[in-house]
């Protein structure tokens, strides 16, 4: 039976026997106990005790303590942030484009405002109580029961930890310490605190963990760990750096803006590719639907085809130059194409019906059959196959049908828009063409994708036996087996390639490269360290892509990579973190003390268990301050 089956029992018991009074749970660690004791202190579930109260719950965020308005230079760029302080400038808000009503501020999460203490008394009354702790079910069980307390005791008690363990007696408590200024929290109080349980002459291992806020979505974590009798609480050259970012697709940056629309509108149009075929399928008869264009006149549209076609590529004159990424991105937008199928997606997808983007497709044929092609298509896609060999008299203009012209403009628009983002990478220094590319999980059957014939036919074109040869030849230069050749005959000719599982593979990693740009793009404004963009860029795009079913405005994609120290710090010298946990550990041959102290600037307890502590925030003004906890754990060893 495993650790964790014991501990249900555990919770089955007191479920049993508490049911009535208390609210008792079997899951992951509230945040507020992962946030001061570490979140790998309780890897798994634990049970807690608590109070349910729906009574003072209210929609708007619960607020930190007063603040002050105090006015800082553009230069300085703070890292930290008060509860009793706001130097946010709106004007910096409103250049981020951030919406407000869709950020959670709080540290908390949702359900957690329900949350309630019982008395102290109540609680260590259940824990001290025999048939807590001598259960049938306590023998074998490993894991950790918390009591939430209301914290009306002196020592302000918010909780309570019993740990079941076969060899160990360990008990646990969390105390709220009040809110001190930054510059109490020195090496010399902690240790008082610490040898008060288990005295001085024990030797200390210390692991420090300093939390700096950039912005409310980036952080970054320096952490180390030392055996020193006096710790120093601030080291920015050996500590480890974890930079964590969040970004969310509500808050794209209007630089980027077009790019994530681009992944948008081709996300729509495979959809509304799948919905015909799907009901096809269930013989449905229903004309495609294309929903993306704005609208273009077909005299236009005709003028714009036959431009493209006839004129020849100009070579982007800002190709090699040095440039940030800010840069780079803005000449994406306007830089000259140079493939025809990249200009011709520009100009179909403007298209406002399917009858209309069925017709640009025919026009487009007509075109490639009676012009002079100067612009021939270089990209390796279908429409480009198509043209070429409609251009070099070797195939009759095909009649596109139902979502065949969709998913040719599906294909040209997936290729355009990365070629996008190559640009920016490799225009931008970040990484190679290649790197973007090959990075990340390896292509699976690449050797099967290159027997997928170059150049399929359509039925309605196969006219003489003469010209079928001929296109039977062409059809199969690149394939190596028989029982291909075999497959392919079978299959026919077909004016498209779209496949459903690779169009989902090619989707998700243009979103993957978009979520990469949008992350180097902050490291780049709130930091502007761009000798860790091919660090970050590499260890992203390592990670396979997530498959998703839409590209909505909620979508999050967090980031948590290691830096190297001297990257970040000339950036945080001098700035105090935002949150701090320095755990202290002593032991003797009898029993094993650990202090964990918890500091942030932010409250990171529900209003419902934090009325104990709310009355004494405003002592402190032009300081940063800090909310303060201070967890101890004592393990014995059972005699």
């Amino acid at each position: 039976m495993t650790s964790a089956s014991n501990l249900a029992n555990i919770y089955a018991t007191l479920l049993r026997k508490y049911d009535n009074n208390y609210m008792i749970t079997y899951a992951a660690s509230p945040s507020y106990i992962n946030n001061v004791i570490g979140p790998h202190e309780n890897a798994g579930k634990v049970v807690l005790f608590y109070i349910e109260d729906r009574s003072k719950a209210k929609p708007m965020n619960f607020m930190s303590p007063s603040k002050l308005k105090i006015g800082k230079s553009p230069d300085d760029l703070d890292l930290t942030g008060s509860p009793l302080k706001d130097d946010c400038e709106v004007d910096a808000i409103a250049d981020m484009s951030l919406d407000l009503n869709l950020i959670a501020t709080n540290p908390w999460k949702m359900e957690e405002e329900y949350h309630k203490g019982i008395p102290v008394e109540k609680a260590r009354s259940i824990i001290c109580g025999s048939e807590f702790q001598r259960s049938p079910a306590a023998k074998d069980a490993h894991g950790s029961v918390w009591f939430l307390c209301s914290g009306a005791d002196a020592a302000k008690t918010l909780l309570l930890q019993y740990e079941f363990s076969p060899q160990h007696a360990v008990r646990g408590i969390i105390t709220y310490m009040g809110v001190v200024p930054s510059y109490c929290v020195t090496t010399q109080s902690l240790l008082q605190q610490h040898y008060s349980l288990i005295g001085k002459g024990s030797m200390v291992k210390t692991h420090i963990e300093n939390t700096y806020h950039v912005k409310s979505n980036i952080s970054l974590k320096c952490s180390w760990s030392t055996a020193s009798m006096v710790p120093s609480l601030i080291d920015l050259n050996t500590c480890e750096v974890t930079l964590t970012q969040t970004y969310r697709l509500s808050e794209s940056s209007s630089s980027t803006e077009v790019f994530i629309n681009q992944l948008r509108i081709l996300t729509t149009i495979r959809d509304d590719i799948l919905s015909y075929k799907q009901a096809e399928s269930a013989d449905i008869s229903k004309d495609p639907i294309y929903r993306c264009g704005i609208g273009i006149e077909m005299g236009e549209l005709r003028e714009n085809i036959n431009k493209v076609m006839t004129e020849i590529s100009e070579i982007d004159s800002n190709s090699g130059a040095e440039r940030d990424i800010e840069d780079v991105i803005q000449s994406a937008k306007t830089r000259r194409l140079s493939d025809l199928t990249d200009k011709l997606w520009d100009i179909l997808k403007r298209c406002s019906s399917y009858k209309d983007l069925k017709m640009a497709f025919n026009i487009l044929f007509q075109c490639a059959a009676r012009c002079n092609i100067v612009n021939t298509p270089t990209n390796k896609n279908r429409l480009a196959e198509i043209i070429t060999e409609v251009a070099n008299r070797r195939l009759a203009i095909p009649c596109l049908s139902g979502s065949e012209p969709l998913e040719l403009l599906l294909e040209i628009g997936l290729e355009k828009l990365y070629k996008d983002y190559e640009y920016i990478f490799v225009e931008s220094k970040i990484c190679s063409a290649n790197d973007l590319k090959n990075k990340g999980a390896a292509q699976e059957n690449k050797e099967n994708s290159s027997a997928v014939p170059n150049v399929r036919k359509s039925l309605r074109n196969a006219v003489l036996q003469d010209s079928a040869a001929m296109r039977k030849t062409l059809l199969h230069n690149d394939v190596k087996s028989n029982v291909n050749i075999m497959k392919n005959d079978v299959i026919g000719f077909k004016n498209s390639n779209f496949d459903e599982n690779e169009t989902a593979k090619i989707l998700s990693k243009l979103l993957q490269i978009h979520c990469t740009l949008e992350h180097l793009l902050m490291i780049h404004i709130h930091l502007n360290i761009s000798s860790v963009y091919y660090e970050v860029c590499d260890q992203l795009l390592r990670k396979p892509p997530r498959i998703i079913d839409s590209i909505n405005d909620s979508l999050v994609d967090e980031m948590e990579i290691q830096l190297s120290a001297h990257y970040i710090r000339e950036h945080l010298e001098g700035k105090d973190p935002h949150s701090r946990r320095i755990t202290m550990k002593s032991k003797n041959k009898l029993r094993e003390v650990k202090s964990t102290f918890y500091y942030n600037m932010e409250n990171i307890f529900p209003p419902n268990i934090s009325e104990c502590f709310g009355a004494e925030d405003k002592e402190y003004s032009k300081e940063n301050v800090y909310y303060s906890w201070l967890y101890r754990k004592i393990t014995t060893i059972k005699m």
